[in-house]
């Protein structure tokens, strides 16, 4: 590197009569700089050149904008002194200029560049192609008014900035704020605009100043941006994988039965719903078909969740009657209550006996199931049990239900009636005349038809999770292989179909 050092010197020696002396510290000071900032930057700083954590805005300011300029700039002037390029009382003015300049370089320049390379092929800011033309011509043409007119107007600047910043992140910071830069010092070193001041060195020091600044700012506010979305993406992976975990993955096949399920919790995608399903097999070779509700929404809501669908099945492996599932549930929930856990659920045990499907039912605080029959007629089956988690000894009552081919069970939370209420509510007499419209649809075509009617009332948001259960009968006339098993995720981003 020396040699190539000595080379350019000698080159710039010759051509523009500069003392060597002077030629050799300017490039070492220059070469210093870059050295030792990066060095500084990887080293101390932990330095990431996407600019994507305030920390590495904080290092590129403190290290290499400020630290590594200040060496260049000293080496720089102390080289003009030595040539008698300019004079020891000089120092301190011509430091202030060299070292604002370089610094302006490395707030100004280095990030455009480091984050035009990180984010190749800027897919990732929300901002488009049409947006980013429209704000650049806004920020050139915004420009040339300000630093044309002898008022200072520099702060109407910031509006767009920020516009720059929240839509495109790191490049549309760094590129606005050097474009902004750029048409300043211009102005500025022709006399006009409102930088202007009596001596060229205060006019360059007001406008390096102004663009630092603004610099800082918009790389300070564009990392916070994508810190914030970095913790949003890994808040919603956990709510994800937390939302998964307390679902079944997928429903399990029934010969002779049809499942479908419908869930979407409700507010933001990594909000984890308080309502629960599940269905799995008990330890005499019933099926077990449960539908919950956690009082509450979030993590303590998903907590409770969690122990209600495994002290479910674990109950379910202890005794065989639905009413005694619950009331292992119960004392589950009066035992671990810090707060006081309440929930309510739907507990529905299937067993297929000498080519019949028999159905005991117990409920626990939730609204009683629904069964259409082969016939087109809906009633309510069970009795209402009290809340589960509110009494020491709740007096749970099973229900038995012989279920024929065609009939169909439909199990719901309140997120199905009350979703939208008060404005728009779907009353039972409303859900149970839907229901009779279905007769004859299979599984999955009656959970779609509720799910859709239900989401038909608003485009807005709804106000309470929702989960739907749907068990059919298969016919008797059907393939034994012929059963639907379908799981239908939503969230209020978007759905998925399993």
């Amino acid at each position: 590197m020396w040699p190539g050092v000595a080379l350019g010197a000698f080159l710039a020696n010759a051509w523009t009569g500069v003392p060597l002396v002077t030629v050799l510290g300017i490039t070492c000071g220059n070469t210093l700089e870059a050295v030792v900032g990066a060095h500084l930057l990887r080293r101390v700083g932990d330095f990431m050149p996407s600019l994507e954590r305030v920390r590495d805005v904080l290092a590129l300011v403190v290290l290499a904008a400020v630290g590594s300029t200040a060496l260049a700039a000293t080496i720089g002037v102390g080289s003009l002194i030595a040539g008698g390029e300019v004079s020891v009382d000089e120092f301190g003015s011509v430091w202030r200029v060299w070292w604002l300049g370089d610094m302006g370089g490395d707030l100004l320049v280095a990030p455009l560049v480091m984050a035009a390379a990180a984010y190749w092929p800027f897919r990732r800011p929300p901002g488009r192609g049409i947006e980013a033309v429209v704000l650049a011509a806004a920020v050139v043409a915004s420009s040339i008014a300000v630093f044309t007119q002898d008022t200072n107007l520099a702060y109407l600047l910031f509006p767009l900035l920020i516009w720059a910043t929240l839509r495109f992140w790191q490049p549309g910071a760094a590129a606005a704020s050097l474009a902004v830069a750029t048409i300043a010092v211009y102005y500025t070193a022709n006399d006009d605009g409102p930088f202007v001041r009596s001596s060229p060195d205060d006019s360059l020091l007001l406008a390096q100043t102004y663009f630092g600044v603004t610099g800082i700012t918009v790389l300070v506010l564009a990392a916070v941006i994508t810190e914030r979305r970095r913790a949003e993406e890994a808040v919603e992976r956990i709510a994800g994988a937390l939302q998964d975990s307390l679902l079944p993955s997928r429903l399990p096949e029934i010969p002779g039965v049809e499942l479908a399920a419908r869930f979407r919790p409700v507010g933001a995608s990594y909000r984890v719903g308080g309502d629960f399903y599940d269905v799995f097999e008990t330890r005499d070779g019933g099926w077990a078909v449960v539908v919950g509700d956690v009082c509450g929404k979030g993590p303590e809501a998903a907590a409770v969740t969690g122990l209600a669908r495994y002290t479910l099945r674990t109950g379910a492996a202890q005794v065989d009657s639905p009413s005694g599932v619950l009331t292992v549930l119960n004392d589950a929930l009066r035992n671990d209550r810090s707060p006081r856990e309440y929930c309510t659920v739907a507990y529905a045990r299937l067993d297929h006996i000498a080519g019949a499907f028999r159905l005991t039912f117990s409920t626990g605080g939730h609204p009683l199931p629904l069964l259409l029959r082969s016939d087109g007629t809906v009633e309510n089956i069970g009795t209402h049990g009290l809340l589960l988690g509110a009494e020491a000894d709740p007096q749970f009552v099973d229900t038995i239900v012989e279920l024929h081919p065609e009939d169909c069970l439909v199990l719901y939370t309140d997120g199905i009636t009350d979703a939208y209420a008060p404005a728009h509510a779907l009353a039972p007499a409303d859900l149970e005349s839907l229901l009779r419209s279905c007769a004859g649809s299979s599984a999955g075509e009656i959970a779609e038809r509720i799910y859709s009617t239900v989401l038909d009332f608003s485009e807005s948001e709804p106000r309470d999770d929702i989960a739907l259960l749907v068990l059919r009968i298969a016919d008797r006339e059907a393939p034994q292989n012929g059963r639907s098993q379908e799981l239908h995720l939503a969230t209020g981003a978007g759905a998925s179909t399993t």
